[in-house]
Formats: C-alpha cells, structure tokens, sequence
C-alpha cells in the first residue's frame, strides 16, 4: 500500500536533464560519511541542477552519512529502495510491506542453521518502509567486521545465491544485494525503478555501484536505459564518481540538437 503524504506526483512537470545518485559505494565509501573534500565539491556542484538521491538506506541512516546541505540541497531524496520519499525535512509518501511470516522464519533459519559464516552482531533483520533489509553479520558489525564479510561474500556468494532462493521460494516478492553486508527485500516492482513514475526528463543520468543483475542499482539501470536519452555511469566509488563528474559534467549541456545530445565539457 502507497501512503501518499501531501504532494500530488501523479503529473511531474517535465524538465531537461535529471541527475540520479545512490548514496552507499557511490557518494560515501559503504555505510560511512561522505568525506569532506568531496562533501564541498558535491554541494557546490549540485547548485542549480535537477539531482535526486536513490538509496536502499532509510532516511535516518542518510543523515548519518550526509549533511544538510546536500539532502536539502537536492530536488528529492528516496529512501529505502524508493519506498520513502523526502524533499528535504519532509515526506511525501511511503510504502508498506508486511512481509510473509514464511519468509522472517526463513531468514532466522539461514541465520541460526544454514549460512557458514560463523560472526553474528545483532539487527539481521531490519524493517523499513515497504522493505526488509536482511543481513547474515549483522548490520551492528564494526567496519572491520563488515569488510570481513563483504570478502567473504565475494567468493562464497551466499548473498546472491540466498536472493535467488527467496525470489523462488516467493514469486511476489524481489530480493537484491545492497551495500557490503546485506540484502534488500521488496514486493514485485517496489524497487528502485519505482521512482520514475514520478519523474519526467528529457534526459537521464544515474550513478550506481551496484547495476550489475542482482545489484539493488539493477533495475533503475535498466529503466533509464529504456528511455530515449540516457547515461549510466556503473562506478567502483565514491573517488570514481567524483572523477566522472569532473571530467564529463563541469561544463554546460550542450543545447546543438545536432551533436546527439552529448555533455560539451567547457574547462576552466
């Protein structure tokens, strides 16, 4: 069920160019603070252009890792896979999910009996608006702990072979890795690509780190990919996309329909 709040985004006005983010792996390194050199340059460069946040974190997790000036600073921010949306202080809709109680018990039997990775450090389970997030060492594992797991995972897959076995075991239901410890859990379609229904651009431009199939930044690629004119910039982190916006777009959009729509850079 979608809780419409108080601001009517059934007709988006239509715009030119939409920038959309994720926050963890593409603006801040995974669940730490953006740091303060690129903090300046992103709030500055942000100033008088169309930009969104797309993030699988809630709104409380976000505030952790960016400052007012940025999640002010931006047209919209949305929370938890799109299932929250804020414009600055306040939200205009969230999503619910009350999910099955055959897929809590199996997460706790995953935890307790099946996965091999042996730490545990409490908050597996984390209910946010329309979402589960689900993690095997638990989102109250230090950094440390969490770069252990995320290691481990790199080889071992369990979180991408423990998404395919919720999205078989519960056809409704979408699973996706997020970030370096967990995975996102949602209704059919209650992810990222959600927020487009209410945004109209002439041209989209998304940063992710995590488009690949599988990646909670998946299906967001592949709706803007399917628009007329596009850019996906599939980036490594934060220093990558920050390279990107300095080298392809310090410059004006270039307006000669001619050229097939590309960003002329002008250097300083």
């Amino acid at each position: 069920e979608r809780l419409k709040m108080s601001w009517n985004l059934d007709n988006p006005v239509p715009g030119d160019i939409v920038f959309i983010f994720d926050v963890d792996g593409t603006l801040t390194p995974a669940r730490k603070s953006i740091t303060p050199e690129f903090c300046k340059f992103f709030e500055e460069w942000i100033t008088g252009k169309e930009v969104y946040l797309a993030s699988g974190s809630d709104m409380s997790k976000l505030r952790e890792q960016l400052p007012e000036g940025i999640l002010h600073g931006v047209k919209g921010v949305y929370a938890s896979c799109g299932n929250e949306y804020y414009v600055k202080d306040n939200i205009f809709y969230k999503n619910n999910f009350e999910p099955p109680r055959e897929l809590v018990l199996m997460l706790n039997d995953h935890i307790n009996n099946k996965s091999e990775y042996q730490k545990r450090y409490g908050n597996h389970i984390e209910h946010r608006s329309g979402m589960l997030n689900f993690s095997v060492v638990g989102r109250n594992a230090s950094d440390e702990e969490r770069l252990k797991y995320y290691k481990w995972d790199c080889v071992s897959k369990e979180r991408e072979t423990l998404a395919r076995e919720i999205e078989h075991m519960f056809p409704d239901i979408e699973a996706t890795v997020g970030g370096q410890i967990s995975i996102d859990i949602y209704p059919k379609g209650k992810d990222k690509s959600q927020i487009l229904k209410d945004l109209n651009y002439n041209r989209y431009v998304f940063f992710g780190d995590k488009q690949q199939p599988g990646g909670n930044d998946h299906s967001l690629a592949m709706a803007i990919r399917k628009k007329s004119r596009f850019e996906t910039h599939n980036v490594k982190g934060y220093k990558d996309t920050w390279k990107t916006l300095k080298s392809l777009y310090l410059g004006k959009i270039c307006e000669n329909e001619n050229c097939g729509g590309c960003v002329c850079v002008e250097y300083q």
